[in-house]
């Protein structure tokens, strides 16, 4: 294959969609030629990018094995599409408008936006691991920064939850890890509390798909953690608490900042 027709593999090839011939042409281009670098580099930004933002779940077994066929189709296609006929009088020369070279190895929007699409359908195909959510993304980096601070939850009483609060040494921000929340109905939802001086502030209705499980809460705080008595869950009505003033059902847990 020459140059051109391997590079027009490489959207394919980041999205691993490629048969094991055409993935060895595109890895020896990919050894000896910069731009192909680094149109490889556009590609895979966008599939990381979209792998944070959408949760995989495995697909039915035929798709992946469809997906590839119609690319390859579409190939072909391109390769195979009929030459202008010898009797066609050539085009005028000033009609003639060449991209300069360096133009032609970026995608259009409308073919970036297809590339996302497949993209997505592979992701779902892959049948990895689950990408990260972001509560557990920020937890993480939290950790790692030296001068975090963690403060362990309070489990309310009969309550069996665990965990801890990691924030950053400056109180912008902060998340919640906890395990152990207790099963609720499908009329029933957690509430996020936020408490300072002038009392206790809805942060949201939380639901979880595995409450035994590990969950990651982060904490929408409109001032430094400093700033805030401390935060709580509670067990209430589907819709919220109907209390506008705190909790109207059972406490679950707490964080208190003095601790």
């Amino acid at each position: 294959m020459d140059r051109e027709t391997v590079l027009e593999l490489i959207p394919a090839y980041a999205l691993g969609a490629l048969d094991a011939d055409e993935r060895a042409a595109v890895e020896v281009l990919l050894a000896t030629d910069a731009d192909a670098r680094k149109l490889l580099a556009e590609y895979q930004t966008i599939t990381d990018h979209l792998s944070l933002m959408t949760p995989a779940r495995r697909a039915p077994a035929h798709l992946q094995g469809d997906l590839r066929s119609r690319l390859a189709a579409q190939r072909s296609t391109q390769r195979t599409a009929p030459a202008v006929p010898v009797s066609a009088p050539p085009p005028p020369v000033t009609a003639i408008t060449r991209p300069p070279r360096v133009q032609r190895l970026w995608l259009p929007l409308t073919a970036a936006a297809a590339i996302v699409l497949v993209a997505a359908a592979l992701l779902l195909l892959r049948g990895g691991p689950t990408p990260a959510n972001p509560g557990e993304q920020l937890f993480t980096q939290i950790v790692a920064q030296a001068d975090a601070r963690q403060i362990p939850i309070t489990a309310s009483e009969n309550q069996a939850a665990t965990g801890e609060m990691v924030l950053t040494a400056d109180g912008t921000q902060a998340v919640i890890r906890v395990a152990q929340l207790p099963t609720i109905t499908t009329e029933q939802t957690f509430q996020l509390w936020l408490i300072d001086a002038n009392g206790a502030r809805s942060g949201g209705l939380l639901q979880f798909a595995n409450v035994q499980g590990t969950n990651y809460i982060v904490l929408p705080l409109e001032k430094p953690v400093q700033e805030y008595a401390g935060f709580g869950v509670s067990i209430e009505p589907a819709g919220g608490s109907p209390n506008p003033d705190g909790p109207s059902g059972p406490r679950v847990f707490g964080v208190s900042i003095s601790a």
